[in-house]
Order: C-alpha cells, then structure tokens, then sequence
C-alpha cells in the first residue's frame, strides 16, 4: 500500500498542523514541497485526480482532499483524534473556527506590515482574543478536555506563530504557555521538531 502524500508549498502555512498530526501518530508519510515561482504546482495542478485542484492536498489510498480544514478533520476522525464525547466535540467544533479566525487576524497583519510599524498596536489589540482563549483553555490540558485532538496542533501553530513575533507574548498567559510548552514537548514530536524536517520561517 502506498504512502500517504501531503502537499503544500516549501513553507509552514496551513499545513504544518497537519504534518503536527501525522508525526504525532507516527504515520509514515511522504511530502512534496512546491517551491514558490517555479512552476512546479502548475505543472502537477490538474494531474492529480483532486476535485477542487489546490494546496495543501493529500492523497491517502483512494482519498483525495484539499482544503486544509477537511484534510484535519479527516485525519482527525481516521486516528481518534476528533473528540472522544458530545462535550469534546462541541468543543473541537469552536476551537477549529476560532483557531482559523486567530491565525486570518496574524496572517494579515504578517502580510501587511512588513516594516513592523504597527506591531506594538497589534499585539495590544491581540490582549482580549488571548485571555479569551486563556479562559477557553481552564485547566484542562487540552482545549477538548483530557484527550489531544486535532485542534490542539492548530492552536499551537498560531501561538508559535505570534510568539516568534513577540517572544514574550505568552508570559502574560500561564495557562496558554504550558499548553504551548506541552505540545513542543510531546515525545512523538520531537524528531519533528529539528532541522532539515521542521522549517522555522517561512510561517505563513
């Protein structure tokens, strides 16, 4: 049987929580990484057999899919990673949404302001959306409750992202940085977590 296939540009991006997903359930996996402005992806674009031809893409078997949400929620379901209970899973289905308005409102600011003129503002501005998610996280050690879902390596691309702008954002937040910390430190992570694998920029 063949391995299955991820591809997304040379870059972290969306993707990146999902190779989170596949090194944590050790699922071994091939990556085709498209350099920007060569071509490449043109080139492959409509000779893929997907349906709505875009990046990231994975072909799993006879699974084909785009989006990088439904590819989430597919490995999600396939491992046991979308929730364990009705609780969790309602939970699951807010953070998802919320974790992709938290990283749209980083992505622009990222893509916008290049001189960085504007980051102390932003970063004030950011204050309430953390101390929301501060409160949404409580004490439980994952934001569904006991059990890591997919969700949670979405989260913790976004806070790794706002973090490598502003090393220091999360010490306001304790409760945010052990669960940032505790991801990093997930024992099926960690050969991820090195060079050449892991790619700390481009983020976006």
């Amino acid at each position: 049987m063949s391995k299955p296939l991820l591809g997304y540009w040379d870059r972290r991006g969306v993707a990146e929580p999902i190779r989170y997903l596949l090194h944590f359930r050790n699922v071994d996996f091939e990556e085709k990484r498209y350099g920007i402005g060569t071509g490449e992806w043109w080139n492959e674009k409509f000779n893929l057999g997907l349906d709505f031809p875009n990046l990231p893409y994975l072909i799993d078997g006879d699974i084909k899919l785009t989006q990088s949400i439904a590819i989430l929620r597919y490995l999600g379901h396939k491992f046991g990673l979308d929730g364990k209970n009705e609780q969790q899973i309602i939970r699951v289905f807010l953070a998802e949404q919320q974790s992709v308005d938290f990283r749209a409102k980083f992505r622009a600011f990222a893509l916008t302001d290049r001189s960085g003129a504007g980051k102390d503002e932003f970063f004030i501005n950011a204050q309430p959306v953390f101390k929301q998610w501060e409160a949404f996280l409580g004490d439980r050690r994952y934001l569904a409750g006991d059990d890591i879902t997919y969700v949670d390596f979405m989260f913790y691309e976004n806070l790794d992202n706002y973090r490598l702008l502003h090393t220091t954002i999360l010490d306001e937040y304790p409760l945010l940085k052990t669960f940032h910390t505790r991801i990093k430190n997930l024992p099926e992570m960690q050969a991820y977590f090195y060079p050449p694998r892991f790619r700390r920029w481009p983020y976006y």
